[in-house]
């Protein structure tokens, strides 16, 4: 084989794996965007492309980065995904009311900011923006098509990229093999070599953010707008139960909550282990 076709393999390759690590975050995202709705699991899988009017339609753009990029759902699915986000039935004839439209762009909106983290590693911060625009005069065939199931039902979207968009998942990812900068955090490998070779000492000066959690619950968008001074939300957890000691969303201790000089302190009564706390820098 030429030294030219592997040039082409490899670059094919940059490209491929581009778009793959770029849908593959949006699929996750939504996966667990559904999964924290309904409180149970569900699962998506890749489908046939599947357009039946009416559809349904929200733009997402990109703050420094070209292009658009749309999903799609049947008029039938989009009803679905709004009763599971409004906590009430939904009845969509052919287009989305004020409130539901309204609703369906905040649901949106949630499901970047889950693609943005899962993003952020392969292609920077990105901020999001839900925008009014159709996909009919801009989007070529979808991209992606998922079916998200939970076992009893099952909702439907397609994924469109505008030609700008399409272009950039298209281009080579830069090399990084001489210039990248080892990663401290994120990826624990860096954490990793410096445990091999004693250097830990390195970072016991770094500040991280920790935070206690209390508990948690599912809350329909009409309780988050209905909420007003004075009314209780009650969580998932009991008073006596421990609380758990946060570290870049994972849990590292538990403990009971203390007051110390005027203060909310934490009494450690559970701990993780010295390399599971570290891999959560």
């Amino acid at each position: 084989m030429s030294l030219q076709a592997n040039d082409s393999e490899a670059k094919d390759s940059q490209v491929n794996d581009k778009m793959h690590a770029w849908c593959a975050a949006w699929k996750d995202a939504l996966t667990l965007l559904l999964s924290r709705l309904a409180a149970g699991e569900w699962r998506l899988e890749e489908d046939a492309a599947a357009q039946e009017a009416p559809t349904i339609e929200v733009g997402i753009a990109a703050a420094g980065l070209a292009g658009r990029q749309w999903f799609v759902w049947r008029a039938a699915d989009a009803a679905k995904l709004l009763q599971l986000f409004l906590g009430e039935e939904v009845s969509i004839a052919t287009g989305l009311d004020p409130m539901q439209r309204e609703a369906l762009e905040e649901l949106t909106r949630q499901w970047c900011g889950l693609a943005s983290t899962a993003l952020k590693a392969g292609f920077g911060e990105l901020s999001f923006e839900v925008v009014q625009e159709s996909a009919a005069s801009h989007a070529g065939p979808p991209a992606k098509c998922w079916t998200a199931t939970d076992g009893t039902q099952s909702i439907t979207v397609n994924l469109y990229f505008d030609s700008q968009r399409e272009s950039f998942l298209r281009q080579p990812a830069p090399s990084t093999q001489d210039t990248a900068t080892p990663s401290v955090s994120s990826s624990g490998v860096r954490v990793d070599e410096l445990l091999r070779d004693g250097n830990l000492q390195l970072l016991m000066d770094v500040e991280l953010p920790v935070m206690l959690r209390f508990g948690g619950r599912q809350a329909t968008l009409r309780e988050v707008l209905d909420l007003a001074t004075g009314v209780v939300l009650e969580l998932d957890r009991e008073v006596q139960e421990p609380v758990d000691l946060v570290l870049n969303g994972k849990l590292i201790a538990r403990g009971e909550v203390v007051v110390v000089d005027g203060n909310y302190g934490l009494r450690v009564t559970e701990v993780a282990s010295p390399q599971q706390r570290v891999n959560s820098i």
